[in-house]
């Protein structure tokens, strides 16, 4: 029989095969012996031998790996033995000369999962070993392509463990990585430093290409390290001499390797050259995020932000000029390099830090005084706010030959794409953001020169005049909080975005988007009542079918804005309430993302929902469309969910009217909660509100409906995680057909309920209670007590009681279902105590008196009026009976009586 080693190659190189049965049972083999001794150490070895074959490595590396998150802590289940991870810790750093980077990658992932939990206190020479390694092949890396190869490897991999230890977040982890971080600094930063002056003369005398790129690669790793380290090793980095040399020598790297770009663009230097920018960049952010205010008071910070914004500048008149040009730019924009300035511009126009907190200490208040100094002298001006605002809005904010190129190309997409939420990582979303921080910040200053832009570009009409009005458009809709007090939008509604949305020239279809848009941004914030039919008017025409798509897009995104706005009434809107339902579904056939269905159909829910039951006339013609939808969504759920919220909102404003849409709501219903359809893990919260909606909305339980109440009763065995809507569907069930729930359902429903009960929150032990004492009193006792008795529930509930199981005001509830019970069958209560006292162990013969005794005990815990009333009838009728455990505490019923009597007089006879 061969050995281990041998047998769990076998099973690897199945474990890669092309046949799923051949990998199941492979993987079936690495899960029984992944908790045997040796075998992650076994797996190690076989990732190390190059003997093998690449994939047999790969992947025993991918279950070394996945082994250490499983079973390297010291308190997992079958954890592996110390002497097994001190032989894996030992082979860890060996490695570094091998050539197949992904697998260089793995191991380099290995140790940082490994020193995050084992550094220092298993593994104390890691940092020290690494930096060896480093350092003893830095001499000869630029004559030896294997020490090259050592540097980068171990350089990449101290790196990974310093971005591991960087994530901890414990005191104590914290403070050691301060500890070790000023000398690690020190020691990659010399590496950095010296490859970087070596690959810029390399590139200014036409050295050896490949000894150059290695040179970057190098710088490029070094760069990332020395990033972690700045942000999270150093309490204040701008107080530490190394680091505040090095901050201000990044400015004048960032400033050479810029100028370098133009002379490298097609060329392989290119894109290590462009990632040396972007991690300067993000070096930069996050020393402003993490350190704010060291970040300004560090030498020449505002400089940095500086150069940023005259590279902005720059290129913005390159943007500038292409708008009348449209020829492409050579060279291209930069535009992550861009991006980055303009969110270090943003995070310094506007941020919280920069301000001083209500009982700051005088020394933090001087420091924020000196950092709110330095911004405002130094950089953020009067001068530069307004540079700043001009060139945004004239420049970035304008939409680029790219973007018109996507409009007419997939205008659905581009719909799509001007939606989404991505504007830390794009250029004109990005200039957006910051323009609306720096008015927000600037509003005095600012609000008359937009003012003024707006009335200069009101007879525009040629093409780069328009792209330049719809920027200054954008700016009025993104300003609209900042104006509200300065535009008097209701005139500008009437007199220009009116007449510009019914001119129907092609070429001004940018506006009119535009238009729809603007309309969106300033609903909310100051359109008054006597506009709102302009407003409706607008957006309606818009909408129409002989619009271009991605204007009726943006219309139809943005009636919804208009609609749910907290100042709109449904009158109004009831004389243009057809058109837009005609329109949105009309718009529904000619889409063909399921995107853009999604927000048309979100339009369409939220009208229905503002309009309640003015909807009538229009369901049918709603309802008929729902099921191609649904029918053609195959694996969309998102798009089905928005079906059924429809459908949700729909049946809610029909309310009893909604019965004739049981037939087409009832399947939804039943493929969206049933836990054998997939579909269930994405519309089972909607369903589930449909569902309720519908029984609400019943006048009587019909057929379709009646047949739901299986799939609800077998949802109870899945537990709690939507227990609450669940139980008040049931609820609503027995409200709506008492009888028949209870005559074929209560069985399994009580018997789940036994089963719940004493495992779930308090919270959901209320809404159980709530459900049964419902039931209690839509119908018979002979249907529902028996049943409860039958099943165990009482006797769940005696013995809860009994034995203070739960918290007071969860056993004042289990009380109140035995006052219903003796409010309605005294003599059923009392047999079912005599039951119980028989069913003890060993039996309780006087079990009522003890039943009796916790019951007053607890009668102080019941706090509403409601409930203190029900509990005293019940006493009431216990006392009607003569029984005599129950007669020898009259004098107990009497002080009952009279603090419920003097409550009912206090309140007026009320509750």
């Amino acid at each position: 029989m061969s050995d281990p080693r041998t047998q769990l190659i076998g099973v690897l190189a199945e474990a890669t095969s092309q046949h799923p049965d051949r990998v199941k049972l492979a993987e079936q083999h690495l899960k029984q012996w992944e908790t045997e001794r040796d075998f992650h150490a076994t797996l190690q070895d076989i990732f190390y031998d190059r003997s093998l074959d690449l994939s047999i490595r790969w992947i025993s590396g991918i279950y070394l790996k996945n082994g250490m998150d499983r079973y390297w802590r010291r308190g997992a289940k079958n954890a592996i033995v110390p002497e097994e991870k001190a032989l894996i810790r030992r082979r860890l750093l060996t490695p570094f000369d091998e050539e197949r980077k992904e697998l260089s990658v793995t191991n380099a992932v290995l140790t940082s999962k490994i020193a995050r939990l084992d550094f220092p206190q298993e593994w104390p020479d890691l940092l020290q070993s690494l930096l060896t390694v480093i350092q003893t092949t830095t001499a000869s890396a630029d004559s030896n392509a294997h020490s090259r190869l050592v540097q980068v490897r171990a350089l990449y991999t101290l790196h990974m463990v310093v971005k591991a230890l960087c994530s901890q977040r414990l005191a104590p982890s914290r403070r050691h990585l301060e500890q070790v971080s000023p000398e690690l600094f020190r020691q990659i930063a010399t590496i950095y430093v010296g490859h970087v002056d070596r690959f810029l003369a390399g590139l200014q005398n036409s050295s050896d290409l490949a000894l150059v790129l290695s040179q970057m690669e190098v710088s490029v790793v070094c760069l990332k390290c020395i990033r972690r380290l700045m942000v999270h090793g150093f309490d204040d980095f701008s107080k530490v001499e190394e680091t505040r040399q090095f901050f201000t020598l990044t400015l004048v790297h960032l400033q050479r390797f810029y100028a370098l770009r133009p002379a490298f663009l097609d060329t392989p230097i290119a894109t290590p050259l462009d990632s040396h920018i972007i991690k300067l960049g993000k070096l930069y952010l996050d020393l402003q995020k993490y350190h704010p205010l060291p970040f300004v008071l560090a030498p020449r910070a505002t400089d940095v932000v500086a150069f940023y914004w005259g590279v902005l500048a720059e290129e913005g008149n390159r943007v500038g000029a292409r708008l009348t040009t449209e020829q492409p730019l050579h060279p291209p924009l930069f535009e992550r390099f861009l991006v980055h300035g303009l969110l270090l511009l943003k995070n310094t126009i506007k941020n919280f830090s920069y301000t001083a907190e209500k009982g700051a200490s005088p020394e933090e208040a001087s420091t924020v005084s000196r950092a709110r100094q330095v911004i405002d002298q130094s950089l953020l001006t009067p001068g530069f706010v307004n540079s700043c605002a001009e060139v945004l809005v004239s420049r970035y904010m304008v939409l680029r030959p790219e973007d018109l190129e996507a409009w007419e190309t997939d205008p659905e997409g581009f719909v799509g794409g001007e939606e989404a939420d991505h504007w830390e990582f794009e250029l004109r979303p990005c200039a957006e953001k910051v323009f609306m921080d720096l008015l927000s910040q600037y509003r005095v200053q600012l609000s008359p020169i937009l003012l003024n832009l707006l009335e200069n570009v009101a007879t525009i009409t040629d093409h780069a005049g328009l792209l330049f009005k719809d920027a200054v458009y954008c700016a009025i809709g993104l300003g609209a909080h900042e104006l509200f007090d300065s535009l008097d939008f209701d005139a500008f509604l009437v007199k220009r975005l009116t007449v510009e949305a019914w001119n129907k020239d092609p070429s001004l279809k940018i506006l009119r988007r535009r238009i729809a848009w603007i309309i969106g941004k300033w609903v909310g914030v100051k359109i008054s009542k006597s506009a709102r039919p302009d407003v409706y008017r607008v957006m309606l025409r818009l909408m129409s079918a002989e619009e271009d798509t991605v204007v009726r897009l943006t219309a139809v995104n943005n009636l919804k804005n208009c609609v749910d706005d907290w100042d709109f009434e449904a009158t109004p809107f009831a004389p243009f309430l057809k058109e837009a339902v005609y329109g949105i579904i009309g718009m529904l056939g000619d889409v063909s993302e399921f995107d853009s269905r999604m927000r048309i159909l979100n339009s369409l829910s939220m009208i229905i929902e503002r309009v309640e039951e003015q909807i009538a006339p229009y369901a049918q013609q709603i309802v008929e469309l729902l099921p191609s939808l649904w029918n053609t969504s195959e694996s969309e759920h998102l798009f089905k969910s928005a079906i059924l919220v429809t459908l949700t909102k729909l049946v809610g404003s029909l309310k009893e009217r909604s019965s004739n849409l049981q037939n087409f709501v009832v399947p939804l219903i039943q493929h969206s909660v049933d836990h054998n359809q997939e579909a269930h893990l994405y519309l089972m919260d909607d369903a589930l509100d449909l569902w309720w909606t519908a029984v609400q909305s019943a006048t009587h339980c019909s057929e379709p409906l009646y047949a739901l109440v299986p799939a609800a009763v077998a949802l109870l065995e899945y537990g709690t995680e939507n227990l609450r809507r669940l139980l008040k569907i049931l609820e609503s069930y027995v409200l709506l057909a008492p009888v028949m729930v209870m005559q074929n359902y209560a069985t399994p429903i009580m018997d789940a309920f036994t089963r719940l009960l004493g495992n779930l929150k308090p919270q959901a032990c209320t809404a159980i209670v709530h459900v049964i004492d419902t039931a209690l009193q839509a119908s018979p006792l002979r249907l529902s007590g028996e049943v409860m008795a039958n099943t165990g529930l009482l006797w769940k509930l005696l013995t809860d009681v009994l034995d203070n199981r739960e918290q007071a005001f969860i056993l004042t509830q289990y009380l109140g279902v035995f006052a219903r019970i003796v409010i309605y069958d005294p003599a059923f209560f009392l047999g079912f105590i005599e039951a119980a006292g028989q069913r003890c162990d060993p039996p309780q013969l006087n079990l009522l008196s003890l039943v009796l005794e916790k019951w007053f005990d607890k009668f102080d815990n019941v706090g509403h009026p409601r409930q203190r009333k029900l509990n005293c009838m019940a006493f009431t009728a216990l006392t009607a009976t003569a029984n005599p455990l129950v007669l020898v505490r009259l004098p107990q019923v009497m002080a009952v009586w009279s603090d419920v009597l003097s409550e009912v007089k206090e309140s007026g006879g009320g509750e």
